[in-house]
């Protein structure tokens, strides 16, 4: 066979079968690599014999025919020249550099996967997931499935077919089917509670977590589906929904890394799944004291005498509204407040005895009688927005009176401020089709005004006092008055900014949401529920992970983004080419020590850019 080594289509070859004694041409393209020629089929000319009668000698022909084609293809060949060892560089803000035309391409591998395959072999996730299937007879790796879950729930949502689909743009080992995806879901959701330990311990080990405090709070995930089970049931959906839902009650500690979850049917009650989540931290923690941090709807009476009784603190928020005459006039007396920010926030508080309310075995309920400390807090900034929401729902309420039937007839937001009465307008005596007569309630609105910018906040925790010595321990529980002491001076603002963290796990759940994609899910078993919640908890820590080594600069919706356009497009000699890069992927590369500015990588670059990955432990 003849030849010319040149890297374009210009070559045929000649090749004998020995079954038909005929000489089987075609055209091939040759390139040498690493000192050896490649040669590639590039299309079938015919056999020798058959062009006998049309061309004197047809091995000419087809030569010269290859000669013209090569000289066609080197006329349309560009030769690009660039180093291997050029970065991007940015000024200032988040600027960014990127290829429209090359993030296109179908050859991409997302290298936004690095930093994050980092995190997750830093924290062992690999090397639990490996202990506890050895002895599993499997024809597949378990780790490389939830490393798929895990890392394309974050770079692309999809379901877990879809995410299957396109594994290949982030698995470096993606040799399973998708039928061994649904099979390791039972398997990730076994492991659920001893993952979910092991991840605390690894952030306790390598970020010091201090979980003293600790937030807690429930959200609900739909499905689009009719029918209910066990743990999908209809019940009060956080976004007005009619489908199904289950409820997530999650813990967070206070730099905002989440610690624990749980599940609980749909239709469970917010408040009823806190002392379940209490237990079960309490048995994986291990700590004598902790402090919980809750809203007002998730502390009933019998939450707060659990804490009492097993020697733990809380802060929770009260409404304000609610509060007896004794309270109200507490709260509304302007003796005892401290102001700052030039009078737009004022505070006090006083430690006085309070009842709680308990279910006893025989379904009554008992008064309890504690101590606690009440903090309440001014904010012209809460005073301007209740004023603000108030208007726009009596101006609602007021559009509304008098169209259609019972239009303003509940209390709901602004129709709450109406008076309705049924008259006769000549008689004044009942008839059968009643007008309504609809005003303002003024005495009402008054008594909301009064209230309108302040806060109540609940605690049974306290501090040393001035010029009391400290003791030998974090803490110690006074069991005669029920209080929690804190082994340092504990302040009104330090209760307040306690309060203030909850808003971390308020984010959280949006993360979830709508970075995340948690929902709709469509797994059904409720084995593949709770690996599908697995996976989204695992690249929620994993997030809060890269936010906080960033140095919590970077919100976590920018890095997600970011990470998502952070791709490479491969070239014919197994370079590839970066198709988009940011201030964002800079500062992520620096936080971990991780090369992810550079324009142009070899295939032996990227290898020991995830080796590094695996160093970092």
């Amino acid at each position: 066979m003849l030849y010319c080594p040149h890297e374009v289509p210009h070559v045929r070859s000649a090749t004998l079968r020995k079954k038909t004694g005929r000489t089987l041409l075609f055209y091939y393209t040759a390139r040498r690599v690493k000192g050896k020629i490649i040669k590639t089929k590039v299309a079938r000319i015919g056999y020798l014999d058959e062009f006998l009668d049309t061309y004197p000698d047809p091995l000419s022909h087809f030569r010269q025919e290859a000669k013209r084609l090569t000289q066609e293809a080197q006329q349309k060949t560009r030769t690009v020249s660039f180093s291997l060892d050029e970065h991007f560089s940015f000024s200032s803000g988040y600027d960014k550099a990127e290829d429209a035309a090359v993030e296109r391409a179908d050859r991409t591998y997302h290298y936004g996967v690095l930093p994050l395959l980092q995190l997750y072999r830093e924290l062992k996730i690999d090397y639990f997931l490996h202990s506890r299937a050895q002895y599993r007879n499997v024809d597949f790796d378990y780790n490389h499935i939830f490393q798929m879950l895990v890392f394309g729930r974050i770079l692309f949502p999809a379901s877990k077919l879809a995410t299957w689909r396109d594994r290949t743009w982030i698995l470096k080992h993606s040799d399973f089917s998708d039928d061994a995806v649904y099979r390791a879901l039972p398997f990730f959701a076994q492991l659920k509670d001893a993952l979910v330990r092991h991840l605390h311990e690894q952030v306790q080990q390598q970020y010091h977590r201090d979980t003293t405090l600790l937030y807690y709070d429930v959200t609900n995930y739909y499905w689009e589906v009719d029918r209910e089970d066990e743990l999908r049931k209809r019940g009060v959906s956080k976004e007005h929904r009619p489908e199904p839902i289950v409820q997530l009650g999650l813990f967070m500690d206070h730099s905002g890394l989440p610690v624990s979850y749980g599940l609980f049917p749909g239709n469970t009650n917010d408040v009823a799944t806190m002392r379940p989540m209490m237990q079960k931290l309490a048995d994986s923690l291990g700590n004598h004291h902790l402090i919980y941090v809750a809203d007002k709807g998730m502390m009933g009476g019998m939450n707060l005498a659990q804490i009492i009784l097993e020697h733990h603190g809380y802060v929770i928020s009260s409404s304000v509204r609610k509060a007896d005459a004794e309270l109200r006039s507490f709260i509304l007396d302007p003796h005892g407040y401290t102001a700052l920010a030039g009078g737009s926030f004022t505070y006090k508080s006083r430690l006085v005895p309070s009842t709680l309310h308990v279910d006893t075995p025989d379904g009554r309920k008992n008064q309890i009688r504690i101590n606690e400390r009440q903090v309440v807090f001014w904010s012209e900034d809460y005073w301007k927005k209740a004023r603000y929401e108030r208007a726009l729902a009596i101006t609602k309420a007021l559009a509304r009176a008098g169209y259609g039937e019972n239009t303003v007839l509940n209390n709901h937001a602004g129709n709450r401020f109406l008076k309705k009465a049924i008259f006769d307008p000549e008689r004044g005596k009942e008839v059968e089709h009643p007008a309504f007569f609809f005003a303002l309630d003024e005495e009402l609105l008054d008594s909301e005004e009064e209230l309108d910018g302040y806060y109540l906040i609940r605690t049974n925790v306290v501090g040393v006092q001035e010029g009391q010595a400290p003791f030998d321990r974090p803490c110690r529980w006074h069991a005669k008055d029920n209080l929690l002491e804190l082994n340092r001076p504990v302040t009104d603002l330090d209760i307040i900014d306690m309060y203030r963290g909850l808003w971390r796990i308020e984010e959280s759940f949006r993360i979830t949401k709508s970075q995340l994609k948690a929902r709709p899910a469509f797994v059904r078993s409720q084995d593949s529920i709770e690996a599908h919640f697995l996976s989204c908890f695992v690249a929620l820590l994993l997030l809060r992970l890269l936010e906080k080594r960033t140095g919590e600069r970077i919100p976590v919706a920018t890095l997600v983004e970011s990470l998502r356009k952070a791709r490479l497009v491969q070239l014919e000699d197994e370079t590839f080419v970066s198709a988009y890069c940011d201030t964002v992927i800079e500062a992520i590369g620096q936080a971990i020590d991780l090369d992810l500015t550079k324009k142009y990588y070899t295939k032996g670059e990227l290898k020991a850019l995830r080796g590094k990955t695996a160093k970092h432990r």
